[in-house]
């Protein structure tokens, strides 16, 4: 299943697997959570290609570097 959400006024495609549309919050609070990190730039988040979301992790996937990061949604 696919949706998108709103995060930083950035449109970001979400796609669910073996999970739920219910984990959204748990995801925006753990988005959140990973901005306020002093060792995670805030100019990775802001480039967000789309998430995955895998039972109780969500895999950020950017645009910078190629990387991608894996949030735990517990």
């Amino acid at each position: 299943m696919k949706t998108e959400i709103l995060f930083h006024d950035q449109k970001i495609p979400v796609r669910f697997i073996s999970s739920d549309q219910k984990a959204i919050p748990a995801l925006i609070q753990a988005l959140e959570h990973r901005c306020t990190q002093p060792e995670e730039p805030l100019a990775l988040l802001n480039r967000i290609d789309m998430i995955e979301v895998v039972g109780n992790n969500a895999i950020v996937y950017t645009s910078l570097e190629e990387e991608s990061i894996l949030l735990p949604l517990s």
